[in-house]
């Protein structure tokens, strides 16, 4: 998708977590992380729980996990970024 004359093109990109970064994590910081992680429809509640969830991810070949809905993810480096078009305006 290519910019008109008067517009201008921004790109975003999602956050994602690190999966080994996240298994450098302390037990705590694990266990405080645990209600944000979801799997199979259970909340998990465990910095045990999370480490086997880290590990399970990257015995998939998951290096890294979205932090929220991407339709263009990728597991090994994250999001490609969503170009987005908008109006090309002075401060406003």
């Amino acid at each position: 998708m290519e910019a008109e004359e008067g517009e201008r093109m921004s790109r975003i990109i999602h956050m994602c977590l690190s999966v080994r970064g996240a298994l450098n994590w302390s037990k705590a910081e694990m266990k405080r992380m645990a209600p944000c992680i979801e799997v199979e429809g259970k909340q998990l509640q465990t910095a045990d729980e999370v480490k086997n969830f880290l590990l399970d991810e990257l015995s998939k070949g998951h290096e890294v996990l979205p932090s929220g809905d991407c339709d263009n993810f990728d597991w090994k480096t994250g999001c490609k970024g969503h170009g987005k078009q908008e109006a090309n305006q002075e401060n406003p």
